[in-house]
């Protein structure tokens, strides 16, 4: 590994430790064990692109990774993302991705090609229906 991809690393374990969050848990919200985060801690493993991604992808009590400071260790680790810029992000994010075959990828590309083709009252209902389900999901988060 090179010294960029060691100093990657190390920024890793700088932000989990400035969220504060221990390496369980930090692990678990991208999707990884204990000990592979040990590892790129470590620098004994690299931090893959999908790795690298999903951390700057995850809110981190309500902030997000800083990529440019991840990647080059300047400026300030966390972002402050306003929530309307959040969805956004996320999707600017999964579009992004370079191999462009996974499941996420497809389903949003797919379900914004069709909703592009669609004719206005078509698009009404589709908004309705999205609308209906955010409701229900916000009044089970206030239960």
């Amino acid at each position: 590994m090179d010294k960029n991809n060691i100093d990657l690393c190390h920024r890793v374990k700088e932000l989990r430790n400035a969220i504060p969050m221990s390496q369980k848990e930090f692990g678990s919200k991208i999707g990884v064990a204990q000990s592979y985060l040990t590892n790129i801690e470590t620098a004994k493993r690299p931090v893959t692109d999908k790795i690298f991604k999903l951390i700057c992808l995850q809110s981190w009590n309500g902030k997000y990774a800083n990529r440019s400071w991840l990647l080059t260790g300047e400026g300030d680790k966390f972002k402050y993302t306003p929530p309307e810029d959040e969805i956004n992000s996320a999707i600017s994010n999964v579009l992004d991705d370079t191999d462009c075959k996974n499941s996420i990828y497809t389903l949003v590309k797919e379900f914004l090609l069709k909703y592009e083709k669609l004719d206005s009252p078509s698009k009404k209902v589709v908004e309705k229906f999205v609308d209906d389900i955010i409701k229900d999901f916000n009044s089970k988060r206030e239960e």
